[in-house]
């Protein structure tokens, strides 16, 4: 009976643990060079495709998967969004973690004018082998639509916001990402109960998530705003 709830309590008290370690990650500048250059030569290479083939020497395993060289030329079978962005993707990141031989980074990037104008935001490892860096992973996981007409949040293109939640199952294609009634089972009882005799650690990383969204906030804001300007 313990050992159901006290898995769920060492998980937690790990994650209070490593949270400030990624809460605010320091790159050299030798560091912030070589993400930015790889980003840019990330996002020209592939998201708007100008030059696939140098994309494929830069993507990692993770990227590459299970799609042949010749499918990735073709450009049929990549694995992200291709789009127009309109924003500098040397200024379009930021860190969000790093650990050993990976950084972890959210780029955001900027699309269409007007009622059209959107902002992606991909999270995305680097990652270090042989001593050369890889874009090991880059996955879009929210889509912010900008322009006026939008509202509420789901995957419809009507929707102001698109995440990852929408897309889950018992989520509303094209709702308003209203909330759906959940059952707590008798094993999820015992870590809820498990959950009360670690609240000084819920307390803290409540603390700490909430810190982190707050600057994710601003420093999208940041970004969109700094994109407004340019265009």
């Amino acid at each position: 009976m313990r050992a159901r709830f006290v898995v769920p309590l060492v998980a937690l008290c790990a994650l209070v643990a490593a949270t400030p370690a990624l809460a605010d990650p320091h790159l050299s500048k030798a560091q912030n060079r070589v993400v930015a250059n790889l980003i840019e030569r990330w996002v020209n290479d592939v998201v708007r495709g100008r030059n696939l083939a140098d994309g494929w020497k830069i993507a990692g395993a993770a990227e590459r998967g299970g799609i042949t060289h010749k499918a990735w030329l073709s450009g049929r079978e990549l694995p992200l969004l291709q789009m127009r962005v309109r924003n500098n993707p040397r200024t379009a990141w930021y860190v969000t973690g790093k650990s050993g031989n990976e950084i972890f980074l959210v780029v955001s990037l900027m699309t269409g004018r007007g009622k059209n104008k959107a902002m992606y935001d991909n999270q995305t490892t680097l990652q270090k082998r042989h001593g050369r860096w890889y874009v090991y992973t880059f996955l879009t996981d929210g889509i912010f639509r900008l322009g006026p007409g939008h509202s509420g949040s789901g995957v419809g293109s009507k929707n102001k916001v698109t995440g990852m939640a929408d897309y889950a199952a018992g989520g509303r294609a094209g709702g308003d990402g209203g909330a759906t009634e959940g059952r707590i089972g008798h094993s999820w009882g015992m870590v809820v109960v498990g959950g009360f005799l670690g609240l000084p650690f819920i307390a803290v990383l409540t603390f700490v998530l909430v810190a982190l969204v707050r600057s994710r906030q601003s420093r999208r804001a940041r970004i969109a705003y700094d994109s407004s300007r340019a265009t």
